[in-house]
């Protein structure tokens, strides 16, 4: 078993953690700000040197305007046809 935070599905839910932050127009800055984290909590879980646990992530997620339960749907989708 590949270690999750170098598995091709941990890649695509970084990615689409990414994309929704430029959608809603944050820097790593302004999420981490929002986080109430340093700038660089946010680029280490992006480039994958960190991984994020079940409540980083929903606090991203509410941060980032974003439905978890579809994310992780949609994530689930993609790794099914990958």
């Amino acid at each position: 078993m590949t270690r999750s935070i170098s598995s091709d599905t941990y890649k695509r839910f970084r990615e689409l953690l990414i994309k929704q932050r430029r959608k809603v127009g944050l820097s790593q800055v302004n999420l981490a700000n929002q986080l109430g984290r340093p700038q660089q909590f946010v680029s280490r879980y992006e480039i994958g040197d960190r991984r994020i646990d079940v409540g980083e992530f929903l606090e991203i997620a509410d941060c980032l305007n974003l439905d978890a339960v579809n994310l992780i749907a949609e994530l689930n989708s993609w790794r099914k046809r990958h």
